[in-house]
């Protein structure tokens, strides 16, 4: 079955069915195939219930030489109904062939295109009510004939007590099929009172409520009292209602109506609903009732205009940003992109260049980067992210971009596509490289007046000593503690220029990792009395990396460490293998790092403005180094965090080598 009801499955149908006090069969194909029956039926067929999937003529084959078979096929290939009453039918009831009246319809069910796929029989063993008119027209036909025969009055008075028999019979039969109709009809209501969706039943041309369950009171923000009166009356406003005048077309037509998200003022509040007016037909074909079904989607529906809006405003910000947007396909690799996305790579807006296009107009040193960053978030479901140039198709210019998208799977969690963004970040890059070569001229000059300041300064004090001068010894020591300080700094600032220019090359040699934090904490400990530096966690272990350059990096975290953290705390320090990488923890009890800040740390030039840092120097330059030497070395650097309760830095190296 396939022409079911919007509102209800083909199983909640059957189970509709099943408890009907009707009986019910419905046959399928040519062979009149027995598809389904319900109790009542095999009540009347006087079967038991393992006829399912049987041909008819099978179940029954005396109905051979009767017109059933026929006029079944007749509505089979007609689709015209066909009905009967009072129609005899010859049975074969424990091996003995016996006569049984029925009132019964044959209705042919049609699918969406018109053609009739199955046939409703419904049927009610009117037997009981033939035999009882034959036995009165026998008995009043033998009190006939007895009238001139006093030798038939004993013969009378015991068909008298016989119809007196049948009629109690009768009587009580009729008064328990009433009860169970009753009983039925006493679930239906339950059933619709208790429904998830909205049901109210409306009877007569003046809608009168007869019931209506706690869903659609719910929506309509009424109580039970409303039950009995007309809906004119319950809601003063129904004439002015479309939907409302939509009930009186369906009750005069009998055609049922349907509408989705259909938008509903209640009580100055809009609902959107989907409707479902289902008019309810006496015996005679007129409509008595109508059953109102809504199902309100209120939430469903603004959510998905949230979503709407959400896109359009990520659309308008896209376009604002002049950036260009991509969709890749993971099952086929087919690629979508925007005409924003085509220019930019210098592609006509009608063309539709697959991901081998566009890898070919970027610098080919670049592509085992790209590549590995889209694998790793397919792989991985981890944000894409990427800056590398372009060179336009058309005019051979290069340009910038940083490339922002992410992998979005199914249900299963298997990948489905790729998307994201593209923006065009050539001035911004221009400015960085310019910034980084400014930085780096300047930082080179600087070097050499430095140079000699220093050496001036240690031959000072190499004066102050021969002649004792205590005072000169200790100005010029803080003097030349300074200029290391700056020559430090100089030193980050051309290390800054350098790996924007892409010109920092790293001497990798076999060391041991936890012997170089231990150094670098015993460097410190003379230089930072007020907080303790402990090592922890850690055991021998030989990496193969630029030893340099990983000192940097623990020298920056732990110089940050101390600068972010108050007096009498303490600073921990280790290294472990984890997963065939060394993996550095530093922790401390400092003023913490907001969440909003956690993810730009590591930016060029970025520091954390607060209140607790105004005056603490820098210039966001530390970090920034560390995440670059980390990179090259194909490592991860992150950290985590809580306001006033201190943060925790790490990075991991790969081994490189067998432990």
């Amino acid at each position: 079955m396939s022409n079911t009801s919007p509102f209800f499955s083909e199983q909640q149908l059957i189970e509709i069915l099943s408890h009907s006090p009707l009986a019910a069969a419905i046959f399928v194909n040519e062979d009149l195939t027995i598809a389904y029956i319900n109790n009542c039926m095999l009540d009347i067929w006087k079967k038991e219930d393992k006829v399912i999937g049987r041909v008819l003529v099978d179940v029954f084959p005396e109905l051979n030489d009767q017109p059933f078979i026929s006029l079944l096929k007749e509505v089979l290939h007609t689709g015209i109904a066909y009905e009967g009453k009072d129609r005899p039918a010859n049975l074969m009831v424990r091996g003995k062939l016996q006569t049984f009246y029925y009132d019964f319809k044959y209705q042919p069910i049609k699918n969406e295109k018109g053609e009739v796929f199955a046939i409703l029989h419904t049927a009610t063993d009117v037997t009981e009510r033939n035999l009882t008119t034959l036995a009165l027209a026998k008995a009043k036909q033998d009190e006939d004939d007895l009238k001139n025969e006093k030798v038939l009055n004993e013969e009378l008075l015991k068909v008298k007590e016989n119809l007196s028999k049948l009629n109690k019979e009768l009587e009580d039969r009729v008064n328990y099929r009433t009860k169970e109709l009753l009983e039925s009809e006493a679930t239906l209501r339950n059933l619709i009172l208790q429904a998830p969706v909205a049901i109210a039943v409306l009877r007569g041309k003046d809608l009168i409520i007869e019931s209506a369950n706690d869903k659609i009171l719910e929506a309509w923000h009424k109580t039970k009292e409303i039950i009995g009166l007309p809906l004119k009356v319950v809601f003063d406003d129904i004439k002015a209602h479309s939907l409302f005048s939509e009930l009186a077309n369906v009750y005069e037509s009998g055609e049922p109506y349907y509408g989705n998200e259909i938008s509903v003022i209640l009580n100055e509040q809009e609902l959107f609903t989907n409707l479902a007016y289902q008019p309810i037909k006496n015996s005679k074909g007129k409509t008595d009732s109508i059953m109102l079904v809504a199902h309100v989607v209120t939430e469903q529906v603004l959510a998905r205009k949230r979503v709407e809006h959400a896109e359009e405003m990520l659309r308008f910000s896209i376009e604002a940003a002049n950036g260009g947007s991509w969709f890749l396909d993971l099952q086929t690799r087919e690629l979508a992109t925007s005409p924003r996305y085509k220019e930019l790579y210098g592609f006509h807006i009608n063309d539709t260049p697959a991901y081998a296009d566009i890898l070919a107009q970027i610098p080919p040193e670049y592509h085992e980067k790209i590549n590995d960053e889209l694998e790793n978030a397919i792989k991985n479901g981890t944000d894409y992210t990427t800056e590398h140039p372009i060179i336009s198709k058309t005019d051979n210019q290069t340009r910038w971009v940083k490339s922002l998208g992410k992998v979005y799977s199914d249900s299963t969690n298997q990948p489905l596509h790729f998307s994201g963004l593209m923006l065009d970040i050539t001035e911004q890059k221009l400015d960085d490289l310019r910034k980084s070569d400014f930085i780096g001229m300047v930082s080179h000059e600087l070097k050499t007046p430095l140079t000699t300041l220093k050496g001036y300064i240690q031959l000072l004090n190499a004066r102050a000593k021969q002649d004792d001068d205590a005072f000169r010894i200790n100005a010029l020591a803080k003097v030349e503690t300074q200029i290391n300080k700056m020559s430090e700094l100089i030193k980050s600032f051309l290390d800054v220029s350098r790996f924007g220019a892409g010109k920092i090359m790293l001497t990798k040699n076999r060391f041991c990792l936890n012997q170089l934090i231990q150094d670098i904490i015993e460097e410190n400990l003379f230089t930072t009395p007020d907080q303790a530096i402990v090592l922890e966690n850690t055991n021998k272990m030989e990496v193969y990396a630029d030893e340099e350059k990983i000192g940097v990096v623990i020298a920056n975290l732990l110089s940050n460490a101390i600068k972010y953290s108050p007096k009498g705390t303490t600073i921990k320090l280790g290294c472990q293998l984890n997963n065939g990488c060394a993996e550095v923890k530093l922790t401390d009890e400092g003023i913490g790092i907001k969440a909003n800040d956690l993810h730009k740390l590591f930016d060029r030039y970025y520091r954390v403005e607060n209140a607790s840092t105004k005056h603490i120097s820098g210039f966001g330059i530390g970090l920034y180094l560390s995440a670059e030497i980390i990179k090259q070395h194909n490592g991860k650097i992150w950290a985590e965090s809580e306001m006033d309760k201190g943060s925790t830095f790490y990075f991991t190296i790969p081994q490189g080598i067998t432990a």
